[in-house]
């Protein structure tokens, strides 16, 4: 009882007040403790999120770049298989067939290669071995019967260095004195050259190619040149460069028009640095690609010394159509002020969103997330060499389910979460546009993600992990120019080199009107032995084998007996 001896009051009303002072103790320390719960929950959610992002930064730095969800056997549950297997695509370019019948994807091994068989175009010298008399039997020196002759027995490559060669012009000239004293000179017409330099249509497109195509800065090619025995300083090839961007200029404005004209556009940026400032020091300016559709294939590039509306505003003047891109505002703002530009969402990107969180936290939502667009791209793999009808025709049947289906999920799963959570933010990336994310469905032209111009942009970002940076704002004209032109022979697998040579050669005396005769896919159609026809069969080659995984992927699996 000692334990409980406390001077306890012993009127009531003393008494009362001592509960409601207790109880207001216990709701103070309460609220405190909901407080400090609410600091741990947040704090909890900080470590979280800078977690998902140390885990993002290192898969950046060291990890895989690729995006493959892996489904496992269990996440087909989370679908009606009816669904996911889709067999019964009538409008797909596709024939499915069992699993039983589709023959498994073959992948490419290092062995049973083969001989490697040499092309017939490459040039080929003859080297004779021939025996020496000591190599000879006696008995077969003296045989008339003996037969001599050369047997092929193998074929070995060789490479001879690129050479440098000077060529001297010379012009006739016819002179005649005349009577009164005067001269009469009458000589040659040498044909006119794009620009006034000291070299020729074939030395210019060499170093248009590597350092536009091949990616190789200035001082580097300076130093390969003198390997050959001519040094041609980074200052003068600079210069070069620049002329020949303003000689070439009317033809690459014929491909931005013409990619202008396409119904679906696609359109991405990426900085680039450029030397300026004082002191002397760098600033981000940008390189804006523009990707034609298929009647219009011309992959179009464009500076800007900063990020602003400026510049899209510019160079996507009179476009009318589906303008496809990813969620900047720029874009947005310039469709909202245009009703002639219909905004397109890519789900790449949105895609993308949910899967960083499922590699930093995979859990059962995750799973949902991604398998909903796996059956979306599914259904697009199946409908790749359909037709447009056909294509739309398919998403209305077959996709349109499964994109309402999803939005409702995401509207769910959106009032469950943290305004703060990156979850949340995934999801309203989505559905605060998601009147751009569905307008693929009413179009079979519109492709269902901005893929296309992202690999088009990732050529030129090539070039700047090997030059680093702009020197001026010319030199970043200078490389939206020429990443034009061999960026779109890249896309129809043309030898830019080639192209490059025949355009520099024929541009002095083409006229305006002829001057679509020198874009890539018309010349190209004129000078087929100029095709990359390896690179372009190893494309299709690969796309088969995809689609091969995947469609044995959609299958649907074998009972078990």
């Amino acid at each position: 009882m000692d334990a409980f001896d406390v001077n306890l009051p012993h009127d009531i009303d003393a008494c009362h007040e001592l509960i409601l002072e207790l109880d207001r103790e216990r709701r103070r320390q309460a609220a405190v403790i909901a407080q400090q719960q609410e600091t741990i929950a947040q704090q909890q959610e900080t470590i979280d999120r800078l977690q998902s992002d140390v885990d993002l930064l290192k898969r950046t730095l060291y990890g895989r770049r690729r995006e493959r969800f892996v489904d496992d056997a269990q996440q087909g549950l989370l679908f009606d298989s009816t669904i996911v297997g889709a067999d019964d695509d009538s409008g797909s370019g596709d024939d499915e067939e069992s699993d039983d019948d589709e023959p498994s994807p073959e992948r490419r091994t290092s062995k049973g290669r083969g001989r490697r068989l040499f092309p017939e175009l490459l040039p080929r010298k003859t080297v004779r071995h021939e025996l020496d008399e000591h190599e000879v039997p006696e008995e077969l020196r003296s045989d008339p019967a003996a037969r001599r002759f050369f047997k092929k027995t193998s074929e070995q490559l060789e490479f001879t260095p690129a050479s440098i060669h000077v060529i001297e012009h010379y012009q006739e000239v016819i002179v005649r004195d005349e009577a009164s004293g005067e001269t009469t000179i009458v000589s040659a017409t040498k044909p006119p050259q794009l620009i006034d330099a000291y070299a020729g249509p074939g030395f210019w497109a060499h170093l248009t190619a590597s350092r536009f195509a091949d990616h190789l800065p200035y001082y580097r090619h300076e130093d390969i040149l003198a390997r050959h025995g001519c040094r041609i300083g980074r200052g003068t090839q600079q210069r070069w460069l620049f002329a020949l961007a303003l000689a070439v200029a009317p033809l690459v404005e014929l491909m931005r028009r013409l990619a202008l004209q396409s119904e679906v556009l696609g359109c991405d940026e990426t900085p680039v640095k450029m030397l300026a400032g004082e002191p002397p020091g760098c600033t981000k300016t940008y390189l804006w690609s523009t990707v034609g559709d298929n009647a219009h294939p011309y992959d179009c590039f464009h500076f800007t010394p900063d990020r602003s509306r400026d510049g899209p505003d510019e160079f996507l003047a009179g476009f009318q159509g589906y303008l496809q891109s990813d969620a900047y505002t720029c874009y947005e703002r310039i469709a909202a002020a245009d009703d002639r530009i219909v905004p397109v969402g890519c789900w790449a990107h949105a895609r993308r969103k949910f899967e960083e969180i499922h590699f930093s936290a995979p859990s059962v939502r995750t799973h949902t997330a991604l398998g909903y667009f796996q059956r979306l791209y599914d259904i697009e793999d199946r409908a790749r060499d359909s037709s447009v009808s056909q294509r739309g025709a398919l998403r209305q049947r077959d996709a349109k389910p499964i994109v309402t289906e999803f939005h409702q999920w995401l509207l769910e799963q959106y009032e469950r979460e943290l305004p703060k959570s990156k979850w949340r933010a995934a999801i309203a990336y989505m559905t605060n546009r998601w009147q751009s994310f569905t307008r693929y469905l009413d179009h079979g032209a519109i492709p269902i993600d901005n893929n296309r111009t992202e690999a088009a942009l990732k050529y030129a970002v090539l070039g700047r992990k090997a030059w680093l940076f702009f020197g001026n704002s010319q030199g970043g004209e200078t490389a939206a120019t020429f990443f034009t032109l061999t960026k779109s022979c890249n896309r129809h697998h043309v030898d830019p080199f080639a192209y490059l040579r025949d355009v520099y050669t024929r541009l002095p005396t083409t006229p305006a009107s002829d001057l679509p005769s020198l874009l890539p896919d018309r010349w190209i159609d004129e000078h087929p032995q100029h095709r990359l026809q390896e690179r372009a069969d190893e494309a299709r080659q690969r796309a088969d084998r995809k689609r091969a995984r995947r469609a044995q992927r959609r299958a649907p699996a074998a009972t078990p007996r």
